[in-house]
């Protein structure tokens, strides 16, 4: 699916919580009508730039006694001044810290009025342009008169649902006042993020600042898209690979994934998650299974230090040296000198990729593998060095043998796992 933004209003109150905006993808900042001021707008400029969220303009009616959420009998012409009036107060603050403001989204009362009117949509869509260039991005509903009058004008239109709103059959919003309008239950907000994200009719996702539990059902909302970004793609008829972000605890994700009903197994690797199932009886959707890592800060468990002795006596080691420039005695003190990580598992029973090799060690694989490396040889190429559980065929640079270790038990399988610590001990 098409990455899914969430936008959030803000600006907006003068206790307003920072999270927001660290969690927010584009930030529709409050104009000074319906709420905010100057001070308020270089505040969010600031939080945007230290977190790297987009800006956007959050114009409205001048209406600040009722939040500008009271719908305005407003002349077309007054109407586009006020808009541009305000578009501009913003842009010239953000162009005092050379921020850019790239999006623009109606508030409260006056979207839904302007999405209903061809004029109005015409006034705020002229007025936005006037102050902040036709090179800017319209938040609006996915169909109305925003629409029309955003593509009539040449301006890009992002299609916005609402995370933290109940809806009425007929899909418009519930008005707020009556129940069920504003929403402040995380499960409710996450089935609404799931729903609008996956029927590929929104392009963002909004959840209000103001809304009780804001920055609470913002991080639900921003690791459910997170998660559902995600590339996915089918091996075969029962099995999924996942691209994983560098961001997730990998042996977590791991035993998340394997965890969820109806999966066989889930192997992790560097860069992957493959999900192993009956192609009869196929798991739910396995990314949201990966939302609760994604907006939680996962630490990876601390793991022993597994230290291993090795003979530095490979048949390549002169050879590695020589590329390297190095004395065959540098090559092995900086190997030796390295603590690894387990990074993934595979190849072979028990054969653990560590990483990261020492960068003036780094070499590049045979360019023929040989038939036969003899069982506990420690090879390096790429960034990775590794010992091989068992005799096999191998195209890694051998500098040496591991001594007394067992790679791959037959109960138990492998011996080091992913996210293990491991140090080579020189020995001889």
């Amino acid at each position: 699916m098409t990455e899914c933004l969430l936008n959030i209003d803000l600006g907006e109150l003068p206790d307003e919580d920072a999270r927001l905006y660290a969690l927010a993808q584009v930030a529709n900042i409050a104009c000074g009508a319906h709420a905010g001021d100057d001070a308020s707008m270089r505040r969010a400029l600031e939080l945007c730039a230290r977190h790297g969220t987009r800006v956007g303009a959050h114009p409205s009616y001048e209406d600040r006694e009722n939040f500008g959420r009271r719908a305005l009998d407003v002349p077309p012409e007054v109407l586009r001044g006020q808009v541009a009036g305000q578009c501009a107060r913003l842009a010239r603050l953000a162009q005092e810290q050379r921020i850019p403001v790239v999006y623009a989204k109606l508030h409260g009362a006056l979207y839904h009025a302007a999405n209903v009117s061809p004029v109005l949509a015409r006034a705020v869509v002229e007025g936005i342009i006037e102050a902040l260039g036709s090179d800017i991005t319209l938040i609006a509903p996915a169909q109305g008169c925003l629409h029309d009058a955003a593509r009539n004008a040449g301006l890009s239109h992002a299609r916005e649902g609402f995370a933290d709103r109940g809806t009425l059959p007929d899909g418009s919003l519930i008005p707020r006042g009556q129940p069920g309008a504003v929403l402040t239950d995380a499960a409710r907000v996450r089935e609404n993020t799931v729903r609008l994200a996956t029927q590929g009719t929104v392009d963002t996702v909004c959840v209000h600042g103001d809304t009780p539990g804001a920055v609470e059902l913002a991080r639900e909302v921003r690791s459910t898209l997170d998660a559902l970004s995600l590339h996915v793609e089918p091996l075969g008829d029962g099995a999924l690979r996942l691209t994983l972000p560098d961001s997730l605890e990998r042996r977590a994700a791991r035993e998340v994934l394997r965890a969820l009903p109806r999966v066989v197994d889930a192997v992790v690797t560097e860069e992957h998650a493959c999900v192993y199932f009956d192609p009869d009886a196929p798991p739910d959707e396995p990314r949201l299974a990966l939302a609760r890592l994604l907006r939680e800060t996962v630490a990876p468990p601390e793991q022993t230090l597994i230290t291993l002795r090795m003979r530095y006596d490979g048949p390549d080691l002169e050879k590695v040296a020589a590329r390297a420039g190095l004395s065959v005695d540098e090559v092995a003190r900086l190997h030796a000198a390295r603590e690894y990580t387990v990074r993934c598992v595979g190849f072979l029973p028990g054969f653990a990729y560590l990483g990261e090799l020492d960068s003036r060690i780094v070499v590049p694989r045979l360019p023929t593998p040989r038939m036969r490396v003899p069982a506990l040889a420690v090879g390096i190429a790429g960034g990775r060095t590794g010992v091989y559980p068992f005799a096999s065929p191998g195209g890694w640079n051998l500098i040496g043998t591991a001594l007394d270790f067992t790679a791959f038990h037959p109960d138990r399988g492998a011996v080091l796992q992913l996210g293990d610590r491991v140090r080579f001990e020189r020995v001889g």
